[in-house]
């Protein structure tokens, strides 16, 4: 099969929510090791000593610490997508089931850009214009709630809606 001449590799950022920690790892047949060890220390980076022991850790603790952070994932979902109800006049959301980001679909004349240059001057809260991603169409704003607490994600969403309502309906 593809075992002899598959090299898989993954990272942890998005399962174990350690985005930007630059740490993943390499599954190799064995018979590639010698080659791969040639080249690895062009590929590697090094990350934090904290980091790495932060990765063996939950790596060690296997699925549950998966499952204790999508259940929080889930919670702070529900926070954002409450909220987000008071502005169904002028903002719907495709159905996202795969990731921790809500697209908000704004019915609205502004550039996106506008949109969260303000947001963050005015309001105090960070969303990546949907042009970031190619959507040119439309004003699209991603909004991402992964590594939020239940707290810090009512407080910023709460924010985030005021500041639509004020910047859109005005």
């Amino acid at each position: 099969g593809s075992a002899s001449h598959t090299i898989s590799l993954y990272s942890l950022s998005k399962a174990y929510g350690f985005a930007s920690w630059r740490i993943g790892y390499m599954v190799i047949p064995e018979h590639l090791l010698v080659s791969v060890k040639k080249i690895q220390d062009t590929l590697l980076i090094c990350p934090p000593v904290i980091s790495q022991y932060a990765a063996i850790g939950a790596l060690q603790a296997g699925f549950e610490y998966c499952r204790e952070k999508l259940r929080s994932i889930v919670e702070v979902r529900a926070i954002l997508l409450n909220e987000l109800k008071s502005l169904r006049h002028f903002c719907s959301i495709p159905p996202a089931d795969g990731a921790f980001y809500f697209l908000l679909r704004l019915e609205t004349r502004r550039k996106p850009m506008e949109l969260v240059e303000r947001l963050v001057r005015e309001f105090g809260v960070a969303v990546i214009p949907g042009t970031a991603f190619g959507i040119e169409q439309g004003c699209y704003l991603r909004v991402a709630y992964g590594a939020l607490e239940k707290g810090t994600a009512a407080e910023g969403i709460g924010r985030l809606a005021r500041g639509l309502k004020s910047i859109i309906e005005a």
